[in-house]
């Protein structure tokens, strides 16, 4: 009777050969996993660009909607907040108004501003704006929380009071020109201090590739 012979295929694998195909994968994920979170924050941010974009459009539309409005944001006044901007490197600090944010859980621009549009944000110019959006005023928009959650570095805006993950959008007017930006900003203080420009001329934060 005839032995079988036996082939490399059939003794399986070496303890050699599957130290070397662990260390490979190893490898492998030590390099995929930094670049897909590099992916995603990267998406995170584009994502968030591209609605501060609408926001503006969206608002320009509500103000033409609402010349009551347009009127109100021109004249629009009260106490300044100091923000930073840094665009390719360059800081720029100067002061704006703050003038309606989008609130969660729901997630809509809404005040207590008559001038605007009453408190639940479905009428006047937060009425055009949540509809120029598709914004509901009773239903959570999920996709109007910033997406890249970041957090600024810093002793914070104010004397006892750190810097915190950005939640909301926040309308601005700046207080030197009366232009109109849009940024992301943090839920304390002032009910949503503004932390990074994304409209127009993105803060570095969001445009760098890491």
């Amino acid at each position: 009777m005839m032995k079988k012979k036996i082939s490399r295929n059939d003794k399986g694998f070496s303890l050699i050969e599957l130290i070397i195909v662990i260390a490979i994968m190893v490898i492998l994920v030590g390099i995929i996993i930094p670049l897909f979170v590099s992916y995603v924050k990267r998406s995170e941010r584009a994502k968030d660009i591209y609605n501060a974009n609408q926001i503006a459009t969206a608002t320009y539309v509500a103000f033409a909607d609402n010349v009551g409005a347009l009127s109100a944001f021109e004249n629009w006044k009260g106490l300044p907040t100091t923000v930073s901007a840094t665009v390719d490197g360059v800081t720029e600090t100067y002061k704006v108004y703050l003038v309606a944010a989008n609130e969660g859980p729901i997630y809509c621009f809404k005040g207590g501003e008559s001038k605007f549009g009453n408190k639940s944000g479905s009428t006047g110019f937060y009425g055009t704006l949540n509809a120029q959006l598709g914004l509901s005023t009773t239903k959570e928009n999920h996709i109007m929380k910033p997406k890249h959650q970041a957090v600024r570095a810093g002793s914070g805006p104010k004397a006892g009071y750190s810097y915190e993950k950005v939640d909301r959008w926040r309308l601005c007017k700046r207080a030197d020109n009366g232009s109109l930006e849009v940024w992301v900003a943090q839920p304390h203080p002032y009910g949503g201090f503004p932390i990074y420009r994304l409209w127009p001329n993105p803060d570095d934060e969001y445009t760098r590739v890491p």
